[in-house]
């Protein structure tokens, strides 16, 4: 093991270590084994404080991996030989956390699924169910599919349709930030795909009282337009809700892709769509009945994500919209996901 190189950048020192490639021992020239170089990166943080490790590619600098954030002790990893240096994030937002879906399946340290068969509460009319079938990347995409294909399960609860929800509780959860989704909307009536986040405990009490935070919704036919909302108050039946809608300029949701985002903080909560602010709500709109002296809950916890398609349900109220209404061939109905990124902001 020999002293690669060490520099400083910003008044973070960085150490690199060139570990060399040793043969394991029995092995022989035969068996193919393939060994490489790797470098061991060393550097000291301080606590709260955000740093992005980058590596020098043709000539420029590009991020390796997730910002971390220091907690005062000294961060290290192997990572493959080449020039490396740690930048110290400031004013900013940082990605802690994504899921661009480029590989060939779901990333089960991100994301599990979820099977439930009872209509979310909402008198939905699709079972969860985890077969690749229902929700598989492909392409680079993220896919949750619709199929009209009944699903009984041992209690003799039958629901007409089948589809996909996913969650990354336990996986990724944060406490405020900013949360892109990418994604193109199915065009079904009845159908209901959504994006949004539920605390991972809760500390307030039963939904809604530990609160839900809605970063997009659609309703099959009404893709002119893309919602958002927060629930919070008392547990059901004691909640509340607030609600916006967003109408696309051009191309519905259905037609293209966009960009749809969130940006929470300890006082306030932003929608953006395509990069416009289309909606803000401030902590003196929301209350929390367990700790009504507290202004910023339920919205000052750990909450993680969920992706689902539903069908049908009390979102469409007096709509008139109802997948039993679409033919054989529009289905599956199919929410496309580009990518989910998550940012933390650096002081």
């Amino acid at each position: 093991m020999n002293v690669f190189k060490s520099y400083t950048n910003k008044s973070v020192p960085v150490l690199l270590v060139l570990l060399c490639a040793l043969r394991v021992a029995g092995a022989s020239a035969e068996s193919g084994l393939s060994v490489s170089p790797a470098v061991a990166v060393r550097y000291s943080t301080e606590a709260g404080r955000y740093y992005q490790l980058q590596t020098r590619v043709g000539g420029k600098w590009e991020n390796v991996g997730f910002a971390v954030r220091g907690t005062g002790e000294v961060v290290d990893g192997l990572y493959p030989s080449g020039e490396y240096r740690v930048v110290p994030r400031s004013k900013g937002w940082v990605m802690v956390w994504a899921d661009e879906f480029d590989g060939d399946g779901l990333d089960f340290t991100k994301w599990e699924k979820e099977e439930n068969n009872y209509g979310g509460g909402n008198n939905e009319r699709q079972a969860y169910r985890t077969d690749p079938k229902y929700c598989f990347v492909k392409e680079g995409l993220l896919h949750l599919a619709v199929y009209r294909d009944p699903h009984t399960t041992c209690d003799g609860k039958t629901q007409p349709y089948s589809s996909a929800r996913i969650r990354t509780q336990k996986r990724g959860e944060w406490t405020y930030g900013r949360f892109e989704v990418r994604a193109k909307m199915p065009a079904g009536q009845g159908i209901w795909p959504a994006v949004w986040m539920l605390p991972t405990e809760s500390p307030y009490g039963g939904w809604a009282a530990s609160g839900e935070i809605d970063i997009l919704e659609s309703r099959g036919s009404a893709i002119h337009e893309t919602t958002g909302a927060i629930h919070f108050g008392g547990a059901w039946p004691g909640n509340t809700y607030l609600a916006h809608s967003y109408t696309f300029p051009g191309k519905n949701a259905a037609e293209a892709f966009h960009l749809y985002a969130l940006e929470w903080g300890p006082d306030k909560i932003e929608w953006f769509v395509d990069g416009k602010l289309c909606q803000t709500r401030t902590a003196d709109e929301w209350v929390s009945a367990a700790a009504p002296d507290n202004p910023r809950a339920p919205f000052d916890q750990p909450f993680h994500l969920i992706v689902n398609v539903a069908v049908d349900g009390r979102f469409f109220g007096k709509t008139g919209q109802r997948a039993d209404l679409l033919p054989p061939d529009a289905f599956p109905q199919i929410l496309a996901v580009d990518y989910i990124r998550v940012y933390k902001w650096a002081e």
